[in-house]
This record gives structure tokens, C-alpha cells and sequence, in this order.
């Protein structure tokens, strides 16, 4: 019998169905991947993710701590004109963890007897390469205990995927060595809705852009997936594009932060045209969580631009991309819910956010707790913004215990366990992933008393500014933190997440309550708002903003506007200039940031002169002063701290200055220290000190970049090698001469021409050039 010959659809048919690439569930090493099938059909591969799976066959295994990884294999099979596909899902493993531990940071846990109590699942960890890292622990036990009578317990574990020893000594009180403390704060800020810019200095002129973008954007284009999602009429609207499109699974956060910018917008500029927009926005997202009632899958109170499936596979364990930081986008949502009830008083903004709460709450409350730590170790797909400092703002507008219970479920052992052992465990960390979970620890700290969410939020902001800042205020390269004092060797494309500084500066206002005698968080606030923040935005009204900052040598910036999560938080950024301006205590107004314009609450009415060209003289108009003592910032920029004084146009004696200059070096004086009788009425002008400094970077001393003022400065250059500036360090002053009233520095050796980065557009730059 002769047989049969097959067609070129038989033999695509059949070689797809004989294929075989081998093991797929379980991926360490590079695949075979046919370029033949069995008949002689011709196969081509395609890969759904490059970065895990090349189409020859390369696999890349995620870096410990990442995941595993699916990966879809599309094999296209041809004979003559017949084609077949075949998928194939491959699971490709997270690398095992390589590292050898030098030493193992000791983790003491205090608890009341009779409580329970859970083991830290993770602790900071010192390797032999010096390395300082946050790492997983295995309890032999498992992680949820009793405490017994007073006295010390012990506990064993290995750090996972290892067999390296982890210890904890749990010391039992009698009486609860965590009970609350009065977490109230020292000083109160002046909300923005009393500041208001004026003039034509670049913050005014930033602000008013953004202000101009927000009226253009369409609301109805903004709602379109949540409408999509829940069955609604979409209006004819158009798709969103970027992070926001229909396949995008982060859809729906730039929403969020839409409607956070028109609260923001209205609370620092009163116009009505905003406020008609938000109304708009916040009554469709309502009637969006109302068609989610009842629909298959949904619970009460859900709120998003998809169904509740990427929550549910993130309890799963759901890698990204598989699923893309559900509670990340929810966090958005909520907190635009919650600025448009606090900030333009709409009362069914917060009803609805209070149903979203109570929905987070009913959802994660059934978890176990060792599922939350999982869940919120996760890369990208657990991360979940500032869920808790929502929750705990909400909670401060509800009073309902479960909201506050909602937040707490948020805290992260990977993040704050090395915190609360004061260790500097941040490499390897998506910054912006946890910048703002510490917001949230500083709310839970204002919301319960419990002393280590302010004493970990405290050391993480000191572990950040002292070892992780670039000189603009900016962290992060690539995305990530890395180990303390790495800058120099990390000047790339890819620096300074605008995000990363937005929610740096929310961090700083929110620590100064607690801190007000402590000079670093007015310079710091000061230095990135002028210099990352202002200089993040397009200078044309589209709402661009830069995802990163770039620091090489030859960089230039490129706007974004196609959703990003900075280009999220840049529709705001630009109206919380004012958010760590004012602070009032029971005694004294507190001006920390000197911006063109005025104030005008209870506590004070006042305008303030300042132009950018001369940021050293300062002129503040009083009206009105309610209260006794007026407590003026002295900028670290200025040489030596000094600042001369005069009031009414009458100088103040040097040694009254000096009298009135308090251990943060700022200025506290009451009125008849000034010869007054009262503050109302009295012009006050200030002179500091401005003088051309350096940033040296702390691994690279030879890189540095140079400021002048309160202005980081860069040198206009295409040249893609780091610019010879040679500067004595001593005297910076000496290299550089200045255009008259310009704001452009001429380096006298080379000719370079250096300009503040907030005015730099489209040219090319050099933020660090080599000084010696």
C-alpha cells in the first residue's frame, strides 16, 4: 500500500501538533526552539516578552525577588502557502538567591503578654560585598504567635532560598510597650487655598500653564474606561492613550490624578471652570460605582476602569505584566476622591470614597497576614501607591474603624521592618513603589499614636537625603534605589523619577509637622521644587512632564504626555508649590518658602515680593498678623547663615538677628523686637547671602554639579563626555562671572555657559561636569 502524500495544510497541521520544545513549566535554561518541523515545515517564533524569552531561544531568568515570569511562545509554521500557529505558555523561574550574608541585623520585637503577634517577614541583611538588603524569612514556626508571660522568646529561621540563619528575640511586657503617644502634631500647614501666586516669575507661570492644559483636557475621554467598564454609555468619547489605553492594564490611574489636579487647581487659583469640571467628574465616577452594583464578579463599593479580576489574581500571586499594581491605580482614584472633598468641598466625592474603602476593607480583611506580605512584596504587581495614607485620610473624615483597620492592612515588612532596625536597606527597592507607603506611615503615626510608623518614616527620609539624592533632589536610576552613596557611578539617561520627587516633597511636608526645628526639610523642599519640579514641565500648555531627570553628560529633556506616572503626578506637581510655603503653631506663623505672592487666612495676610533673577532680597508686606511671633526660614544657601534685616525701611541690628535666631537657624521674632507695637502694617525685607557652591558627588568627588543660590545649574553643551570645569572648592566663586541681571553663569577657564535647569527646554545639558 503506497501512502497517501499529505497537503501543506496536513504537514503545518501535523509538525505543529508534533512540535516539542521541552519542560515549559518550569524554565531555567535556554530552549531549543525548532527552525524545522517534523514534515519540513518552515517555524518562526515569536515571544510575548523579549526581556525573559528571545525568539532564538535565550532565556533571561528575573532577578531574585521579581517573580516568576509567564511567557507566551507563538510558533508560525509554513509550507507553500498553508500556515499554523501553535502557543505555547512558558514559565520562566526568578533566580535563586545568590547572596552570602556577612551579617544579620538583629530583629527585637516588644509585645504585651497574651497577645498576638506576627514575626517580621523580612529583615535587613549586610552581605560580603558590603551590600545592605532587605530579605525574606522562613520562621521554622510560621509567623503568627501568642505571646506568653513576661520575659524574652526566642525564634529561628533561614532567610529564603538559603541557609543562612535569621534570629528574633520577642520581649514580652506586662503592660503594652506600643500604646499610643499624643501623635499631635507641632505645627499645622497652611492649606493651599490661601496662597495664591502672582507675577510673572517661572512657578506663577508654570502654574498658570497647567491651569490653562486642565480646562482643554475632556472630561468625558477621561471617564471613557470607566464608563466601558461598567456598562455605561461612553459618550462618543475617544480612548485614552499610553498607561490609559483600552489594553492597558494600568487604565484609569491618570484619572485619578485628573481629578486630584482640578482639586489642587481650584484650591490655588478659585476658578470656577475647574471646579464645574471636577463636579463633573466626581458625579459620572459616582454613577459608575452605582452600575458596578450588583454586576457578576463585582462587590459593593468597587471603583475602577475594569472589573475586580487583577485584584483577584494579585491574591493569586500574579506576576507583572501578568497583572499591572491594581491597588497602585485604586490608590489614585481614591485619593482624588478624597483632595476633591477636601480641597472644593464635594461631599459625593467622599461618600463615594468611603464606599471604596469599605470595599478594601471587606476584600483584604479575609487575608491572612502572611498573603498581605506577599502581596505587597511583590515587584510592581503589589505595588500599591499610598493606599494607606488614603485610607488614613478618609479615615480622619469618616471616623469609621475599619477605614483605619484598611490602612493598616498596607504595611510592608520588606519596607519597614529594616527602617524600624535602622538600617539602610533600600537597594534593589522601586522607589517610587515605596515612597509614598511612608507618606502612609506618617498618617497611620497621626492616626493611632503607635510610635514606629514616625520613627521608621523619619530614618527612611534621613537614609534618603543623605545617601540617595542627586543634586536637583531627585532619587532613583533605572526606576530603583540602590546602595547608599551610589550617584556618581549612576549618571544616565534614566535618573530622577519626577514621581519619585513629587511624592518625596508630600513625605517632607508631611515629616516637618513633627519636625519643625530640624533646617533640612525647608532646603530640601525648596531645592527640588525649583529645580526637579518646576524644571519637569513643558513650557507649553500640554501638560508634558518628564519621566526622567537625565544627568549624563549631553542630556535633554523629553516631555511626556501619554499617561506615565509622572505625567500623572505633573498635573498636580505644578499646584503644590505652596503646600510647604506656610506653617502656623499656637504662637507664630512659620514662612519657610519665599514665593512671589500672597497669603491670606486667619492666621495671617500678608504678600511677599521675590523675584527670580534675585532670590536673596525679600521683601513681606504685612496686613495682618494673628499671631505674636513670625518665624522666617534662613535658606542653607545662603553663606554662613547670614541674613541682614530691616523693617520699614530701617536696619536691624546685627546683634538683634542673631538674638532672634533659633536652634533650626531660622528667624523668630515678635513684634516689639522689632521696635513695633504690632506686626500689622510693617514692611520686612530680607538679604541673604547666595554664592556659587558645589554638589560633589559622594563616590566620585571629581563629578559635581554646581548651584548658585537656591538653583542647581547646568552647562549648555552637546558634547557627550563629562565637560573638564576645573573649580577650587574653596573659593567657586572665583571660577565663574555672571550676566548681568541674568540668571547665566560664564566658567571664565572654558566658556561654558551655565543657566538654572528650570530654564533649560530642549538643549543639551551637562548636570555634573568634572571639577578637578
Amino acid at each position: 500500500m503506497s501512502d497517501t502524500a499529505l497537503t501543506d495544510q496536513q504537514i503545518v497541521d501535523t509538525d505543529a501538533q508534533l512540535l516539542y520544545i521541552g519542560n515549559t513549566g518550569t524554565v531555567e535554561f535556554d530552549l531549543t526552539l525548532p527552525a524545522e518541523g517534523k514534515n519540513g515545515s518552515t517555524v518562526t517564533w515569536a515571544t510575548s516578552d523579549e526581556r525573559w524569552i528571545q525568539t532564538d531561544g535565550t532565556v533571561h531568568m528575573p532577578e531574585y525577588g521579581r517573580g516568576d515570569r509567564d511567557v507566551t511562545l507563538t510558533a508560525t509554521l509554513t509550507h507553500g502557502d498553508a500556515t499554523a500557529t501553535r502557543e505555547f505558555t512558558v514559565k520562566v523561574l526568578e533566580q535563586a538567591n545568590k547572596i552570602k550574608v556577612k551579617e544579620f541585623f538583629p530583629i527585637e520585637l516588644n509585645v504585651k503578654a497574651g497577645s498576638t503577634f506576627e514575626l517580621p517577614m523580612f529583615a535587613a541583611v549586610r552581605t560580603d560585598d558590603d551590600r545592605l538588603l532587605s530579605q525574606r524569612i522562613n520562621w521554622d514556626d510560621g509567623v503568627e504567635h501568642t505571646a506568653g508571660e513576661p520575659g524574652e522568646e526566642s525564634f529561628h529561621g533561614l532567610i529564603d532560598g538559603s541557609t543562612i540563619d535569621a534570629h528574633a528575640t520577642v520581649h514580652v511586657h506586662a503592660e503594652d510597650p506600643q500604646a499610643p503617644v499624643d501623635a499631635t502634631a507641632k505645627v499645622a500647614p497652611v492649606s493651599i487655598s490661601h496662597v495664591r501666586l502672582t507675577g510673572d516669575g517661572f512657578l506663577a507661570c508654570n502654574q498658570a500653564r497647567r491651569l490653562e492644559f486642565l480646562r482643554t483636557v475632556d472630561d468625558d475621554q477621561m471617564l471613557v474606561e470607566f464608563r466601558r467598564a461598567a456598562g455605561l454609555d461612553t459618550k462618543g468619547a475617544p480612548d485614552m492613550i499610553g498607561w490609559d489605553a483600552p489594553d492597558s492594564l494600568l487604565r484609569g490611574h491618570t484619572t485619578g490624578h485628573y481629578l486630584s489636579a482640578l482639586a489642587l487647581a481650584y484650591a490655588a487659583s478659585g476658578d470656577e471652570t475647574i471646579k464645574s469640571k471636577l463636579d463633573y467628574v466626581v458625579a459620572s465616577l459616582a454613577e459608575v460605582q452605582d452600575a458596578f452594583e450588583g454586576k457578576e464578579g463585582i462587590h459593593p463599593g468597587f471603583l475602577s476602569a475594569y472589573s475586580e479580576f487583577q485584584f483577584d489574581k494579585l491574591q493569586e500571586y500574579a506576576p507583572y505584566p501578568t497583572i499591572w499594581a491594581p491597588y497602585y491605580t485604586l490608590h489614585k482614584i481614591l485619593a482624588g476622591l478624597i483632595d476633591a472633598y477636601n480641597y472644593a468641598g464635594n461631599q459625593t466625592a467622599l461618600d463615594v470614597a468611603s464606599k471604596v474603602g469599605d470595599w478594601t476593607y471587606d476584600r483584604l480583611s479575609k487575608l491572612p497576614h502572611e498573603q498581605l506580605q506577599n502581596m505587597w512584596s511583590m515587584y510592581i504587581a503589589g505595588e500599591f501607591g499610598g493606599m494607606n495614607e488614603s485610607l488614613a485620610n478618609l479615615y480622619a473624615l469618616t471616623h469609621e474603624p475599619k477605614h483605619l483597620a484598611a490602612a493598616r492592612l498596607f504595611d510592608n515588612d520588606r519596607l519597614m521592618v529594616p527602617m524600624r532596625q535602622h538600617v539602610d536597606s533600600l537597594g534593589g527597592m522601586h522607589a517610587n513603589q515605596h515612597i509614598p507607603q511612608v507618606i502612609g506611615s506618617v498618617k497611620l503615626f497621626e492616626a493611632t499614636g503607635v510610635p514606629y510608623y514616625l520613627d521608621q518614616a523619619r530614618f527612611f527620609y534621613d537614609s534618603v537625603l543623605g545617601h540617595h539624592i542627586y543634586a536637583l533632589g531627585g532619587t532613583g536610576q533605572g526606576e530603583m534605589f540602590h546602595q547608599p552613596d551610589e550617584i556618581g557611578n549612576l549618571i544616565f539617561d534614566n535618573t530622577a523619577e519626577s514621581c519619585a520627587s513629587y511624592n518625596m516633597l508630600k513625605l517632607s511636608a508631611e515629616l516637618y509637622r513633627y519636625f519643625p526645628e530640624d533646617a533640612k526639610f525647608g532646603d530640601y523642599y525648596e531645592r527640588t521644587t525649583v529645580n526637579h519640579i518646576a524644571a519637569s514641565t513643558d513650557q507649553v500648555p500640554e501638560g508634558g512632564s518628564l519621566y526622567f531627570f537625565q544627568t549624563q553628560p549631553g542630556g535633554q529633556k523629553s516631555f511626556d504626555v501619554e499617561n506615565s506616572c509622572c505625567h500623572g503626578t505633573g498635573l498636580e506637581s505644578h499646584f503644590y508649590y505652596a503646600e510647604g510655603a506656610y506653617y502656623t503653631d499656637a504662637d507664630a506663623l512659620y514662612v519657610r518658602l519665599y514665593l512671589n505672592g500672597t497669603l491670606d487666612d486667619e492666621a495671617a495676610k500678608l504678600t511677599v515680593s521675590v523675584e527670580d533673577v534675585k532670590p536673596e532680597h525679600v521683601t513681606i508686606d504685612v496686613e495682618h498678623l494673628a499671631k505674636k511671633t513670625l518665624r522666617l526660614r534662613v535658606p542653607g544657601w545662603s553663606v554662613d547663615g547670614k541674613v541682614a534685616v530691616s523693617v520699614n525701611g530701617e536696619a536691624v541690628e546685627p546683634i538683634v538677628v542673631e538674638a532672634a535666631r533659633t536652634d533650626s537657624g531660622e528667624l523668630a521674632f515678635a513684634a516689639d523686637e522689632l521696635g513695633l507695637d504690632t506686626f500689622d502694617g510693617a514692611r520686612i525685607e530680607l538679604d541673604f547671602e547666595p554664592h556659587m557652591h558645589l554638589f560633589p558627588t559622594p563616590d566620585r568627588p571629581e563629578l559635581a554639579a554646581v548651584a548658585w543660590g537656591p538653583y542647581v545649574l547646568a552647562a549648555l553643551s552637546d558634547e557627550t563626555k563629562y565637560l573638564d570645569v576645573p573649580v577650587d572648592e574653596s573659593d567657586p566663586d572665583a571660577a565663574f562671572t555672571r550676566e548681568p541681571a541674568t540668571l547665566t553663569f560664564t566658567h571664565q577657564a572654558t566658556g561654558l555657559k551655565f543657566v538654572p535647569l528650570e530654564q533649560i527646554e530642549f538643549e543639551h545639558y551637562h548636570a555634573y561636569v568634572r571639577v578637578k
